[in-house]
């Protein structure tokens, strides 16, 4: 891989000379993050000013955006050879996470996701956005302080659906859709360290859904329930999950699907260290994308999605952290049940 130029840009200009710089996204996140320790060039009074906080900055790597945000936090510290400035931030659409959703009513009726989050986060630079084809919701009442990232994320997951934050600082509601990196994660080949989590502590054998309608009479509305067998775990292990929110028959149903595919998909994750920001292809390391894992020692032969990645750069080089995770997760295929797959035998559908 080339030489990877890492910039930020803060105050109207860009900025080069820092030791070190990490960018965290993750795909089950809506926002973003860096952190970053620079040299104090300009000399202390300028550089402070420059990373003030509030200050709206960008991270790019070789002209690629990695996150558009703000500055959260500064931490100047000097020693008798050192002077350095610690900065931390968070892409834009943080204020979603941490700001309440406001709006006129709070009521809402036939109305997806994402129609309800743009009308709360309207006030907001950060928006809500979708590549997905939501469903309408038939009645939503807003909880009083609940956030605007609180109020879209339940009722997206009840869809099935994540939000991600994106580079240019937005909070996406979107789903794993099988987009794939180039070339793969090889032991022996571009792996500098790994590790295996094999976890089915969370696997039951039966999953039950349970729940009702707020308004509405008849078991259609007041005794809903669904059900999904989990056939890998060959002991009785149940487990009920109560909807507190408005549900239907189908919602239910998906709900314990969900459940079922998500516990499936996290018990098993690794963590791999690969030297680059990029895969064969030149593209950045992205979350939500699949990359086929092979590894005798951490027994994984399969496709995982990305999970998080982290994007580190200081005076060793470039590093990826990948955090990755069988992609049944995010209602994707895995485990044994994708062509060529040779993961351990524990991992079986179900």
């Amino acid at each position: 891989m080339g030489i990877e130029v890492v910039t930020i840009t803060a105050g109207g200009g860009n900025w080069t000379a820092f030791e070190e710089i990490n960018v965290h996204a993750a795909f089950n996140k809506a926002a973003r993050s860096f952190s970053m320790t620079i040299a104090a060039e300009l000399g202390g009074s300028a550089t402070n000013a420059v990373f003030a906080v509030g200050t709206e900055v960008t991270v790019s790597a070789n002209g690629d955006l990695l996150l558009t945000g703000y500055v959260d936090s500064r931490e100047p510290s000097f020693a008798a050879r050192r002077a350095i400035i610690d900065v931390c931030g968070a892409s834009k659409s943080a204020d979603l996470v941490d700001g309440s959703a406001e709006h006129e009513t709070g009521q809402f009726e036939n109305k997806d996701p994402l129609e309800i989050g743009q009308e709360i986060s309207s006030n907001y630079t950060a928006k809500f956005e979708t590549d997905q084809q939501l469903e309408k919701v038939e009645q939503y009442q807003l909880t009083p302080g609940e956030t605007c990232f609180r109020c879209v994320e339940k009722l997206a997951r009840q869809q099935g659906m994540t939000i991600t934050g994106t580079p240019e600082g937005n909070a996406k509601i979107t789903k794993a859709n099988g987009q794939r990196q180039s070339g793969g994660l090889i032991e022996g080949v571009n792996i500098l360290a790994g590790t295996a989590h094999h976890n089915g502590s969370n696997r039951h054998s039966k999953i039950v859904v349970r729940g009702q309608r707020p308004f509405g009479h008849g078991d259609d509305n007041l005794e809903i329930e669904a059900e999904e067998q989990d056939s890998a775990v060959k002991r009785h292990r149940a487990i009920v999950i109560i909807q507190d929110e408005d549900t239907t028959k189908d919602r239910a149903k998906k709900r314990a699907k969900n459940r079922k595919n998500r516990a499936a998909g996290n018990a098993l994750k690794a963590t791999i260290l690969t030297q680059g920001f990029r895969d064969d292809g030149g593209m950045l390391w992205t979350p939500g994308y699949l990359v086929w894992t092979e590894s005798q020692f951490l027994d994984i032969a399969q496709d995982m999605l990305i999970e998080s990645v982290d994007y580190r750069q200081n005076d060793s080089g470039s590093i990826a952290t990948l955090n990755l995770v069988d992609p049944r997760a995010y209602d994707g295929q895995g485990g044994g049940g994708g062509k060529g797959n040779k993961s351990g035998g524990d991992w079986d559908m179900g």
